[in-house]
C-alpha cells in the first residue's frame, strides 16, 4: 500500500454530491499512475447500501466499507474505528477526504496518534462564511471545530484547498502560517462527449445541484424571470431539500408558467443529455442575500466545460477567471449583475461566438483539470513526507485486513 484513503461516501453513492466524486476522481488518476492505494468509505447511498464490488476505482485499490446507520449524512457507523484505526497503522501516508464528519476525524486523530504522516482535503468545510455560520449560530459544533478539527489539521503535512477563497477560510482559522497546498479538482474530460449546438429556438440554461441556500438557485431565477425572453427555458434538476427555501423554490417555478421545469434527481445518462441539450450552465453559489453561503470549488461547472458547454458563475468561487479564457461569463452577487450576465448569454445567439465559447471549455478541461497530473501534484507533496517517514510494517504486505 502507497497511500491510505479515507472518505465518508464514495461513488457510486448517490446524493452526496462533490465530496465523493473528488475522491473517487483523484483515487482513479492515482490508480492509472500504478500506485497502490486501501480506501475506506461508508455503505451509504439514497439508493442503498454499497457492497465492494460496486466501488470501481481500478485493480490497484482496496475498498473497505463500513456500515453506516444514525447520522447518515456524516457516515456514523461504529464499524469504522477499526477499519480506520488499521488502516492508518499500516498506511505509510493517509489522505482524508473532508473534515468534520465521522471517518475524517476519526482519521485524524488516529494519525496524530500513531504519528503517521497525513493530508487534509477541506473540500469547503472551512470556507468562511461557513466557519461564520457555526461560530454565530452553532455552539457545539465550534467546540468541535476547535477541540477536534483545528488541532489536527494543524498536525497534517498540508490543507488541500481548490480555490484561493477556500485557501483564505483556512488561514482564517490556522493562521497565516497554515501549510496550504493549492490544487483544483481534476476532471477527466474522456468522460464527456462534446455535442453541437442545441436545437430549438430561445436560450436555455440548466441548473444542476441540490436545492438549497448555498447554492443560490431561487435568488438567480428570480433575476432569470425578469429578463427572459418568451422562448428561454430553464432546467433544475437535483435533489430538494424540505423547508422554507424549497418551498420558495416551488413558488417561483409556478410563477414560471412553464418555462422552469424541476426534474429531480437524474441519472449519469440523464445529466448528460441535459447539458447536451443546453447553451450554459449556471452556478449562482452564494446570490442569495440572506446568509451568503457558497461553495469552495463546484464540480458542476468543470463538468459542463468537460461537455463543451459554456457556464454563467456566480464570482467568488474557483472560477473569476472565467472570461479571460472565454469559457463563460462571471456575474457579481447581485441581481442587476445577473441580469447583465443573461443579457450577454443571451446576445451569443447560435453562431461562431458560441462555438468558440463551447471549444474554449473544452480545452481548458482538457489542458488545466487533467486529474492526471494535478493527482501527480497532490501525490508528490504526499510521498515527499513518506520518504521521511517510513512504513512500520513490511514492504510486501499490502493489505491492512
Amino acid at each position: 500500500m502507497n497511500v491510505g484513503i479515507v472518505t465518508t461516501h464514495i461513488p457510486p453513492a448517490k446524493g452526496y454530491g462533490g465530496v465523493s466524486v473528488t475522491a473517487s476522481v483523484l483515487t482513479k488518476a492515482w490508480a492509472e499512475r500504478g500506485h497502490k492505494m486501501a480506501l475506506v468509505a461508508s455503505d451509504e447511498s439514497i439508493a442503498g447500501r454499497l457492497r465492494p464490488q460496486n466501488v470501481c476505482l481500478g485493480e490497484q485499490v482496496d475498498v473497505k466499507l463500513y456500515r453506516c446507520y444514525g447520522f447518515r449524512r456524516w457516515g456514523f457507523g461504529l464499524g469504522a474505528i477499526p477499519m480506520i484505526f488499521i488502516l492508518c497503522l499500516r498506511a505509510p501516508v493517509v489522505y482524508i477526504h473532508g473534515i468534520a464528519t465521522w471517518p475524517s476525524t476519526l482519521a485524524a486523530i488516529f494519525c496524530v496518534l500513531l504519528r503517521r504522516p497525513f493530508m487534509v482535503a477541506v473540500h469547503g468545510g472551512l470556507m468562511p462564511e461557513h466557519v461564520d455560520l457555526i461560530r454565530r449560530e452553532k455552539p457545539h459544533k465550534w467546540l468541535y471545530y476547535r477541540w477536534l478539527t483545528f488541532p489536527t489539521l494543524r498536525r497534517a503535512i498540508a490543507v488541500h484547498c481548490t480555490s484561493e477563497t477556500e485557501a483564505e477560510g483556512v488561514r482564517n482559522v490556522l493562521g497565516e502560517d497554515a501549510r496550504i497546498l493549492l490544487v483544483p479538482n481534476g476532471i477527466d474530460s474522456r468522460d464527456f462527449a462534446v455535442t453541437q449546438y442545441p436545437a430549438g429556438e430561445g436560450m436555455k440554461i440548466c441548473f444542476l445541484g441540490h436545492i438549497q441556500q448555498e447554492k443560490g438557485i431561487n435568488a438567480f431565477i428570480r433575476a432569470w424571470l425578469k429578463i427572459r425572453q418568451p422562448a428561454d427555458r430553464l432546467v433544475i434538476a437535483g435533489r430538494s431539500v424540505d423547508g422554507g427555501y424549497f418551498e420558495e423554490f416551488q413558488a417561483l417555478v409556478e410563477q414560471a408558467q412553464g418555462a422552469i421545469t424541476y426534474s429531480g434527481y437524474l441519472e449519469r445518462g440523464e445529466v448528460m443529455e441535459l447539458l447536451a441539450s443546453s447553451h450554459f450552465l449556471v452556478l449562482p453559489s452564494g446570490l442569495e442575500e440572506s446568509g451568503g453561503m457558497r461553495e469552495n470549488f463546484g464540480n458542476v461547472v468543470a463538468e459542463a466545460m468537460a461537455a463543451g458547454r459554456p457556464v454563467l458563475v456566480a464570482r467568488g468561487l474557483a472560477w473569476d477567471h472565467l472570461e479571460s479564457v472565454g469559457a463563460g461569463f462571471v456575474f457579481d452577487r447581485t441581481e442587476a449583475s445577473v441580469c447583465e450576465v443573461l443579457r450577454k448569454a443571451q446576445s451569443v445567439g447560435d453562431g461562431l461566438e458560441w462555438e468558440r465559447m463551447s471549444w474554449n471549455s473544452r480545452q481548458y478541461v482538457e489542458q488545466q483539470l487533467d486529474p492526471v497530473k494535478l493527482g501527480g501534484q497532490v501525490w508528490q507533496v504526499l510521498k515527499s513526507r513518506d520518504q521521511a517517514n517510513p512504513p512500520q510494517q513490511p514492504a510486501e504486505e499490502s493489505s491492512y485486513e
